[in-house]
């Protein structure tokens, strides 16, 4: 019997249900709701934007932007070497690219391998960040989230958003906030750190061992 820290294994399973979760960062005291870009509907994306800054992030693999040709932008995170931002994108025939059923169709074509560089308008209204070192233990929110959405078996493509703040709805939630919003709302919720946990099966097991 595989030894799988029950949160893990229970986001891991939230998201092959398309359901949200929460993702903290206890070294940044932060937190996102996260979704697998591929099954995200217009009813998740309003989740999303209803309980986040609304600023929708699609974190993936550096072949996946490479492959659709969406370049890097100058925008950096000096403090998180794992990732990178790219120029926002639209999937072609969203209109106005806003809605959450028009982020949400963005985010199943980045997540689609049979998309092309064409089917996107740049910039737009999802925000595409390159992950570096996917395989590598996760030390981001955005890394984690790859790592959360790869390990539910989907295509390593995950939308984040930042959970915004209940005392300070000016800034971004802190982790004990996160931890209380998912009482309240119920979706599942683990850590960057759970993540890195390493089952009995030895040091090549990732998410312990449930992906």
């Amino acid at each position: 019997m595989i030894d799988v820290v029950p949160r893990v294994g229970a986001a891991v399973a939230a998201l092959g249900r398309s359901e949200p979760v929460v993702l903290t960062d206890t070294a940044t005291d932060v937190a996102a709701l996260v979704l697998s870009a591929g099954t995200t509907e217009p009813s998740t994306v309003a989740f999303l934007v209803r309980h986040t800054s609304g600023f929708l992030c699609a974190a993936m693999p550096p072949q996946v932007p490479d492959r659709l040709r969406i370049p890097v932008s100058p925008a950096r995170d000096l403090h998180f070497p794992d990732f990178e931002f790219g120029i926002s994108v639209d999937a072609v025939g969203t209109g106005t690219g806003i809605s959450a059923s028009a982020r949400a169709a963005t985010l199943r074509r980045l997540a689609d391998p049979a998309a092309a560089a064409e089917d996107f308008t740049r910039p737009g209204h999802v925000i595409t960040v390159r992950v570096r070192a996917a395989h590598a233990l996760p030390v981001s929110l955005p890394s984690g989230a790859v790592e959360l959405v790869r390990a539910a078996g989907d295509e390593p493509v995950a939308a984040y958003g930042h959970l915004v703040g209940e005392r300070d709805p000016t800034g971004l939630a802190t982790t004990r906030e996160a931890e209380g919003f998912a009482r309240r709302e119920r979706p599942a919720t683990v850590s960057i750190a759970e993540l890195g946990h390493r089952g009995r099966s030895g040091p090549g097991c990732r998410l312990a061992c449930g992906g």
